[in-house]
């Protein structure tokens, strides 16, 4: 019972932060959090009940550390976390983790690509150093549609796999 009030009272001071203007960002684990408490992917709902997507265990099956090429999928100004980086930019971005590989359920991952696309919520995804399709080793974790990052549709939650504090 106080597990249960605790995630209530945790999804409301969330939802009340949001509604006052506030930004989340999550990086790798911090990614991992917003998927588990539902803020992402964000398809129908500012927050879900469930989980709609998990973080994997990387294709390869082990840890992946290397830098990443970046291709920036949305247009300029579109998300407050991105809105200086030009559409079609490739950024190289460290990827460091074991388990980053988004997935959704089987049933229901043609649906959840396709609204992620109709909304532009794919903000990075992995691509070769032509910025072509990423197969391994540019996607480090195997990704669906080679995704690295996506925000919710009222872009006020972002979580991305890659590490680009590990830049500065």
């Amino acid at each position: 019972i106080f597990a249960a009030r605790m995630k209530r009272k945790l999804r409301e001071d969330i939802l009340n932060f949001l509604d006052g203007g506030g930004l989340i960002g999550g990086v790798c684990n911090g990614f991992q959090v917003l998927v588990e408490l539902g803020l992402l992917p964000g398809l129908d709902d500012l927050i879900s009940d469930e989980p709609r997507m998990a973080l994997h265990i990387n294709s390869s099956n082990r840890f992946e550390c290397r830098l990443s090429f970046l291709r920036h999928e949305l247009d300029d100004g579109i998300s407050p976390f991105t809105s200086r980086i030009k559409n079609g930019a490739i950024l190289r971005i460290p990827s460091a983790h074991a388990e980053g590989r988004v997935v959704f359920p089987d049933e229901l991952k043609s649906e959840y690509l396709k609204k992620l696309n109709e909304n532009h919520q794919i903000v990075f995804r992995y691509v070769n150093p032509d910025g072509g399709r990423a197969d391994y080793p540019w996607n480090p974790n195997g990704s669906v549609e080679d995704i690295a990052a996506i925000s919710n549709p009222k872009r006020n939650v972002f979580g991305m796999m890659p590490h680009p504090e590990r830049v500065f």
